[in-house]
């Protein structure tokens, strides 16, 4: 199988995400719980964001409507240019097929398949054409490992066969929700250097969930998140300071609404 044609790179300035007046809200309708609350944000093409908040925060329901998993309650989604608050269901799974990655805390994989049909899975769904896969591996640190079943490897190992499904289709933007957070800090290391190399030599956007600074430090960008808002949203400090500004977060009391 072919697969569709690699879409063009997008440059620097081009936005790969806007999100214009997002709620999102659960429930019925006589007792709704709002999720998000008025989000509006742009991320261009080639940055890392690193979201975070307490947990019940938005965070994951932030990726999942960024991503197109969700369908918000009001407002806006644009995706590379795309408005996929509007798109049927089959148009939005093609969007995300060929222009986004992801990769999660549980791997997602299939461990009765190999390195490389979990890699090329994409493809032979009818994604775009991958990077060739001796490659992709090598960037990885799995170079070898292609015919090895998944279910044989490490959580680690597990967590770089997903960076590799993730960027071999040459994706406009990777979501990761909790990329670290079943590995140990040297692995989840590894892991962020990974998705970092992939916004600098690439010009991937990443979009990051996480609730651990020294992780969110690896982004050039810090959303903070408290019951649904946005109440920072600037450069990515140290880590230390990151842990400082979401103590300060969580710690504030609560706005009478």
């Amino acid at each position: 199988m072919s697969g569709t044609p690699p879409a063009p790179r997008l440059k620097r300035m081009d936005n790969v995400v806007e999100i214009d007046g997002v709620t999102r809200s659960y429930g019925s309708r006589r007792r709704p719980v709002a999720a998000l609350r008025g989000v509006s944000l742009v991320v261009p093409a080639g940055t890392f964001v690193a979201v975070m908040g307490a947990t019940g925060s938005g965070k994951s329901t932030l990726l999942h409507c960024a991503a197109g998993l969700d369908r918000p309650t009001s407002g806006r989604v644009r995706l590379v240019g795309r408005d996929v608050t509007r798109m049927r269901e089959g148009a939005l799974t093609r969007l995300r097929r060929d222009r986004v990655g992801f990769v999660f805390q549980s791997y997602n994989l299939l461990s009765e398949l190999t390195v490389r049909q979990n890699v090329l899975l994409p493809r032979r769904l009818g994604g775009p054409r991958p990077r060739p896969l001796d490659e992709v591996l090598a960037e990885v640190g799995l170079a070898g490992l292609a015919g090895r079943p998944v279910g044989e490897l490490s959580g680690g190992q597990r967590q770089r066969v997903a960076i590799a499904r993730a960027l071999a289709g040459r994706p406009a933007v990777v979501y990761a929700d909790e990329p670290t957070g079943a590995l140990d800090p040297a692995t989840g290391e590894q892991v962020l250097r990974l998705l970092r190399s992939g916004v600098d030599r690439a010009q991937v956007t990443v979009v990051m969930v996480t609730h651990d600074p020294a992780a969110a430090a690896w982004s050039d960008r810090l959303i903070l998140l408290r019951e649904g808002e946005v109440v920072a949203d600037g450069p990515t400090p140290d880590p230390e300071t990151i842990a400082e500004r979401l103590r300060a977060t969580v710690s504030e009391p609560a706005v009478a609404r």
